[in-house]
Formats: structure tokens, C-alpha cells, sequence
């Protein structure tokens, strides 16, 4: 990157650049240098001890580096939480998982202490509105396709629909309850939240550039209209990342989303689909 990026989200902000020598790295601490004349020029003060310094990179010997600012030497860490997700040095959101699945558990057991009683509506509805966002707030950025991560979240459903229908023989069937609540798996949920926000950059409903991540497929032998070209990938961070693991899955739509004249009408496609 040629010059600094800085997403400013109320409280919140982010500069990151691409570093791949010690002069990305001098040039960072620059940038940093610019924010502080920022801060200056409009009275206001970060608080360098609430700044941390999170290096995403799967080299075992990333270039080596320490940034300041007010004079005072940041903190590097392994994971970092920013706008309510748990970034970590890989991006595996290991880190996110656990924290939102040991959030969604403690709020089941607060409410298997207190609703247990109710009847199955109420229950369900607590859990639709207390435990199930927990697991998925801004799901289609950091959407898991780990073995580990997968399971654990499915955990947090199925040690839910124990708490709502009252059934905990460990005989019984967890998925003969999920079936009977019509729970669809969180991982499918998480493909259709997705495929909303791919319709929603593709159809400028969102303010996302659509055409600097996506190239329409210009072969019409096979599938749909709208499918975009996969982009190359190098490693399974990219590889899974949103657009190369999204244009897969929208590639693969049965119908061509440029059908669907409304975002409604499209997730009720995805729910008719998908979601059976």
C-alpha cells in the first residue's frame, strides 16, 4: 500500500499497511506521526495505553518493528478486538470463537437458571433474541470453515435445544430436537448472511465498490448470469477469506440473484433453497 489507511468508527480506529521491509515500517510510525499533528490540529488525544499493535502475517519471522506514540512504546499482541471482533495474528478467529461461544454458554446458563420454568415459546424466543446473536453478530466477516471452529459454535445451538424443550436424557436425540424446533445449523445461517451482504455490494445497497473486488464470468456455458471470476489464491487464510470463499457459493446459486429485485425477495430465495 502506497499510502495509510484509517477507518475511523466512533471510538474506534484502525491504520494498517502492508509491511514487507523496514522502510513499510518507518513509514507506518510516519503515518502514526501524521495522526498525532491530527489529533493536535482538532484538540482531541488518543490514549496511547489503549493502543495496541497486531501484526497479521503467517511468517515465522515477520519483519521486526515497534511504534510509538506520545513517546510511549505500543504493545504488540496476538489478538485485538476491533468494532466488536476478535482479530488475531492469523486470522483464524480462533480468539472471536471462543469468546462469543463462552458468551452465548453463560448466557444460557443465566437463563436455564431463571426461565426454566416457562413454557417452549418463551424459552425459544430467549434464545433466538439472547444467546443465537451472540454467535453470530457480524458472522459474514469472519465466518469459520474450521473443523474446530464449526463444532463449537453448533455446540451453542445444541446445548440450546436441551434448554428450550426441557430434554436432557442424554439417550435422547439432539438432532431429532433440532429438527422438530426447525432450527437450521448456524454454518448455513452463516452462508446465507454471506450471500445477503454479496447481494447487497453486488447491487450497491452497501458502500462497498463492488467492481473492485468482483469481475463478472464472462463464459455462459454453465450456470448462472452473475457469476464472477474466483479469484487466485495462495494460501487457506485467502482462500477462505470473504470474497474468494463468497464468489464459490454465489457461483454456485441455482438461480441468477439478478432475478430478485429486492434483498427480501432474494432472502427468501436463500431461506426456500438453502435453508430447507
Amino acid at each position: 500500500m502506497r499510502k495509510m489507511v484509517s477507518p475511523v468508527y466512533a471510538n474506534d480506529s484502525l491504520i494498517y499497511r502492508n509491511i514487507t521491509s523496514p522502510g513499510d515500517s518507518a513509514a507506518l510510525q510516519h503515518d502514526l506521526d501524521a495522526l498525532q499533528k491530527w489529533e493536535s490540529d482538532w484538540l482531541m488525544s488518543f490514549n496511547e495505553t489503549k493502543c495496541q499493535v497486531l501484526q497479521v502475517t503467517n511468517k515465522r519471522k515477520p519483519t521486526p518493528a515497534s511504534y510509538s506514540i506520545h513517546g510511549h512504546t505500543l504493545e504488540t499482541v496476538n489478538s485485538a478486538k476491533y468494532l466488536g471482533v476478535h482479530l488475531d495474528s492469523r486470522l483464524s478467529f480462533n480468539t472471536h470463537v471462543d469468546t462469543i461461544t463462552k458468551k452465548a454458554n453463560s448466557t444460557k446458563a443465566f437463563l436455564s437458571r431463571n426461565i426454566s420454568h416457562c413454557s417452549q415459546k418463551v424459552k425459544e424466543a430467549a434464545y433466538t433474541t439472547f444467546i443465537r446473536p451472540t454467535v453470530e453478530y457480524a458472522a459474514s466477516a469472519w465466518d469459520t470453515h474450521t473443523q474446530r471452529n464449526t463444532k463449537k459454535l453448533e455446540q451453542v445451538q445444541r446445548n440450546s435445544a436441551r434448554f428450550v424443550t426441557g430434554i436432557y436424557d442424554r439417550r435422547s436425540s439432539v438432532t431429532s430436537m433440532l429438527r422438530n424446533l426447525n432450527w437450521t445449523s448456524l454454518q448455513d445461517r452463516r452462508l446465507c448472511s454471506r450471500l445477503l451482504m454479496m447481494y447487497k455490494i453486488r447491487f450497491d445497497l452497501v458502500d462497498i465498490t463492488w467492481n473492485q473486488y468482483l469481475i463478472h464470468h464472462c463464459s455462459s456455458t454453465r450456470g448462472h448470469s452473475s457469476r464472477f471470476l474466483q479469484p487466485h489464491t495462495n494460501s487457506s487464510v485467502f482462500a477462505n477469506s470473504f470474497f474468494p470463499r463468497t464468489i464459490r457459493d454465489w457461483n454456485k446459486l441455482p438461480v441468477d440473484p439478478a432475478n430478485y429485485q429486492s434483498l427480501d425477495s432474494f432472502k427468501t430465495m436463500l431461506r426456500d433453497s438453502l435453508l430447507k
